[in-house]
């Protein structure tokens, strides 16, 4: 019997290259049933686009990445610890765990963050374990690359035997102009390829689809997520495809951080999505049954501080924690009628008051705007979170700011 009781996260020391960051037992959907998995996050050198450029701009796995190379002996460890921990869940829990998801931060396919015999290792433990799907993550650029070079994603496909081998690409947005918003590292024409070359040599393709980055309103948030969902299945052209919403939450070192921090009048104020909107997403595509899902993003508490629910997903005080069980209960068992329980629960005047704010500037502006500061933080040597906190005058309106900082500068201001 699967329960959501069966939580489990063991978490490491972050700057020791010898242990995992952390290790979790979640519960899970699989073809069709409730299921265990295993979530690892390695200590890793970093993604090598955020080391490169200042990394996407509502990531936040630039705060936990050892800025120093992981040998492979040291990675090895890291398995070992993970091992022993699904050794003993397995050991103490009546439903085994069936699924391993493997996250490095970064490219998995890049030798630079992550080596072939370390790959390796990680199939050899999810066949040790007889796991049905192993996940990891990557980006369109690494699938086009690897494509053309070491073809390392076939060979994974080969070593995982009857292991389903689940490649989840940051996605985002189908969008140019917002996955510029986000400085995404691939491009539209790679995230589409690497569809194409994931599906040829065996995969299962997964892509995350972030639902209200920083700079865009809910109403725009939700559109982009609708038809970045419906270019997705088009892309598809009738094979299977997953997709997983990743609602944003408050993460340090993040645009989104920053503008959560700014005056209430400001337009340009950020906060998370409603809970609700996520369910609004949802209920528009009922052909794609299990494979369309929401990341969960909180503990299961009834107990949880309002101060909890306020840097994610929430609507009203009164429904937050009730609609969360529900897009729990989806995420368990699939079933459509958690996604009409949700929307009948949820107050349609909250949808409608954030669908009225506006942004004054054009999506066009608003990423010049974020280019330009990407580029200066990065030659100033910060994040783009601590260049603005030390450098930007805040004075109502956040682009306004922003443009007048650039007046200040030498060269042509973005206007």
């Amino acid at each position: 019997m699967i329960s959501t009781t069966d939580v489990l996260n063991f978490r490491f020391d972050p700057s020791d290259p010898m242990q995992p960051r952390s290790v979790n037992f979640y519960f899970d959907h699989y073809r069709g049933e409730p299921i265990h998995r295993a979530v690892v996050y390695l200590a890793n050198p970093g993604c090598e686009w955020s080391r490169k450029t200042g990394g996407c701009t509502m990531c936040g796995t630039k705060n936990s990445a050892l800025r120093k190379t992981v040998t492979d002996d040291q990675y090895f460890a890291q398995l070992e610890i993970v091992r022993r921990h699904v050794e003993n869940f397995n050991a103490t829990h009546g439903d085994q765990v069936r699924t391993l998801h493997v996250y490095n931060d970064g490219f998995f396919f890049n030798d630079a963050e992550i080596g072939q015999k370390v790959r390796e290792a990680i199939y050899a433990l999810a066949r040790s374990f007889k796991m049905q799907k192993l996940v990891v993550e990557t980006n369109g650029l690494d699938i086009v690359r690897d494509d053309k070079s070491n073809d390392y994603l076939g060979k994974g496909v080969a070593l995982l035997g009857e292991t389903e081998f689940e490649v989840t690409l940051g996605v985002e947005s189908a969008n140019p102009l917002v996955r510029t918003l986000y400085n995404k590292p691939d491009s539209v024409d790679d995230f589409r390829n690497s569809l194409e070359i994931i599906r040829r040599k065996g995969g299962i393709s997964k892509g995350y689809v972030l639902v209200k980055g920083p700079l865009l309103t809910e109403a725009e948030a939700y559109e982009d997520c609708v038809n970045t969902i419906r270019i997705l299945h088009e892309w598809s052209k009738g094979e299977r495809f997953r997709v997983e919403f990743q609602p944003v939450c408050l993460l340090p070192i993040t645009l989104h951080e920053y503008l959560m921090g700014l005056n209430e009048t400001d337009p340009y104020l950020w906060d998370p999505p409603l809970l609700s909107t996520l369910f609004r997403i949802l209920s528009q595509f009922p052909e794609m049954g299990e494979d369309l899902y929401s990341a969960l993003f909180a503990r299961i508490d009834v107990d949880s501080p309002w101060d909890f629910w306020l840097t994610r997903p929430h609507d009203d005080p009164q429904t937050t924690f009730k609609l969360y069980l529900k897009l729990v209960d989806y995420y368990l068992y699939r079933k459509r009628d958690s996604i009409e329980a949700a929307l009948t629960m949820a107050r349609e005047d909250l949808w409608l008051e954030r669908k009225k704010k506006a942004i004054p500037h054009p999506l066009e502006q608003r990423v010049a705007v974020v280019k330009r500061l990407m580029a200066l933080s990065r030659k100033s040597d910060l994040c783009l979170s601590d260049y603005l906190k030390t450098r930007l005058k805040p004075a109502g309106n956040f682009i306004e700011s922003c443009l007048s900082h650039f007046d200040r500068l030498p060269g042509m201001p973005v206007r």
